[in-house]
């Protein structure tokens, strides 16, 4: 039998919970909440993500102790994958191709860390509001709506468990209010219903010989590597910067990522190959939107849960760091 949700008043939520744990109705509090609970809490679950015309499912598992984050992401469908986690240092393991990436977290897009902050930030590019309190997975939980106030974001709904502030499920809407992006657990242990030892990679005993990709370890100081995003949209901010080696490149890839606390783009920069690309392209996937762009000897390409309009406003304002003025050289 199908359960309906249920929605409630927000006001009476709010009166049933301790004062310690009550955080009003202010939405911003709502989502500072949201944002905490996803780094602090200790929880295990299995989560459905749906993108244009592609779902996936993984089993997230996130313990915390010590100050730390330690975290275990499994991929349930297609080619085996695992991600383990502490804190930014990550362990990426490809049991099909026998093969460790040893790597950085560069943001924090992983289902339920939607929410990078700063907050203020967040509230100058989105119009916050409080939703119905619904029942999911037996638990209340509180919406979120974030809508944008240009046409550069996307809509944001986030539903908050009223306990903890944990994220349960997250939308992504278009301009007609169509659904791009979705995630949303389809069970969930909370606190002590989760083990430490849950955290540990299922291929560690059998990696011992496998090939090991080691990232540069260093992340380099912004402007280091001498490219620069001249006129982001507003409210994108620069917050990881750093020298890449992926797959069938033989030069190591410029990417600088962008994020307004919500949405993030990915900007890589890196020689042209062969044949060279003559004309800009543009490409959406759901809430995602690609863009290449042809510049001079090198090919811009910008990855981002953005509009196109976003992407490309991001590509042709990529340009060369000038050591002296500190203007972009393109």
């Amino acid at each position: 039998m199908r359960r309906l949700a249920v929605a409630l008043p927000v006001a009476a939520i709010l009166a049933a919970l301790p004062a310690a744990a009550n955080p009003g109705i202010d939405p911003l509090t709502w989502l500072e909440r949201a944002a905490a609970s996803a780094r602090q809490s200790t929880y295990s679950g299995t989560v459905i993500h749906m993108q244009g015309e592609r779902t996936a499912t993984s089993r997230i598992t996130h313990v915390f102790f010590s100050g730390s984050e330690h975290e275990k992401i499994e991929s349930l469908d297609g080619p085996r994958r695992e991600i383990v986690r502490r804190d930014d240092q990550m362990q990426c393991y490809f049991p099909d191709a026998k093969t460790i990436r040893i790597d950085r977290r560069v943001t924090a897009k992983f289902f339920p860390s939607l929410v990078g902050g700063p907050m203020e930030a967040i509230a100058e590019n989105y119009r916050l509001a409080l939703g119905n309190v619904e029942r999911v997975l037996g638990q209340d939980c509180q919406w979120i709506h974030l809508d944008p106030k240009d046409a550069l974001r996307y809509a944001q709904r986030l539903c908050a468990e009223v306990g903890s502030g944990l994220l349960l499920r997250a939308k992504t809407l278009g301009t007609r209010q169509q659904v791009l992006e979705q995630y949303a657990f389809t069970d969930l242990r909370l606190g002590r219903e989760v083990s430490r030892s849950e955290v540990k990679s299922t291929f560690l005993s059998q990696s011992k010989d496998w090939r090991r990709d080691v990232q540069p370890p260093d992340e380099p100081k912004p402007g280091s590597t001498g490219w620069v995003v001249a006129s982001p949209p507003s409210g994108f901010r620069l917050v990881g910067e750093m020298q890449r080696l992926l797959p069938n490149r033989l030069q190591p890839v410029t990417q600088l990522v962008l994020s307004d606390g919500l949405a993030t783009m990915s900007v890589f920069v890196e020689p042209m190959s062969n044949p060279a690309r003559t004309a800009e392209a543009t490409n959406e996937d759901g809430a995602l939107s690609v863009f290449v762009r042809p510049m001079g000897e090198h090919l811009v390409t910008v990855l981002g849960e953005v509009p196109p309009a976003a992407a490309q406003q991001t590509g042709r304002s990529v340009g060369r760091q000038a050591v002296a003025a500190g203007a972009p050289v393109r």
